[in-house]
């Protein structure tokens, strides 16, 4: 009996991936929003956006300083784009919460329950490899995105409802 190999789509989106990538976008927006921690749902849209290649790449190619209108306009553009945010942020809810869960089983997320934030803890995560260096990237302009935002404002630009 031979073992069945993951896809390739598995080998990128699994949790311990996810884990990563949120923990990243958590510690950017306390960056950026330096007395608070970002909204438990506001996670739930950052795997949907930097697991989709034509939406990491408008990600890619928006300066951190334009912020999240400039990103959301050029998304407009092509219009299928921004409707699907809300679709796959609905279909990538388990892998959101799996890799929630393996962040905070790992330590590297806190997730306050009387507040419902998670918080991106202090840790030394390795040094990813180059194929996924536009995802970190990403992770890191979106949470310093969000960060200047209230999470109403962030989804109201991604046309995303919380």
């Amino acid at each position: 009996m031979t073992a069945m190999s993951p896809s390739p789509v598995a080998l990128v989106q699994n949790p311990a991936l996810g884990a990563l990538l949120l923990w990243r976008f958590g510690k950017s927006y306390q960056e950026e929003c330096v007395i608070d921690a970002a909204q438990l749902h506001s996670f739930f849209v950052i795997l949907p956006l930097l697991y989709h290649a034509p939406t990491l790449e408008h990600i890619r190619s928006t300066y951190v300083s334009s912020g999240l209108s400039q990103f959301a306009k050029k998304l407009s553009e092509e219009r299928e784009l921004l409707i699907s945010v809300q679709t796959r942020a609905l279909k990538m809810r388990e892998l959101t919460l799996w890799s929630i869960g393996t962040g905070i089983s790992s330590g590297i997320l806190h997730l306050a329950y009387d507040t419902a934030k998670l918080r991106s803890n202090e840790a030394r995560p390795p040094k990813e490899p180059e194929r996924l260096k536009n995802h970190m990237t990403g992770a890191d302009k979106l949470g310093r995105w969000f960060g200047r935002l209230s999470p109403e404002q962030a989804f109201a630009l991604l046309w995303v409802e919380p």
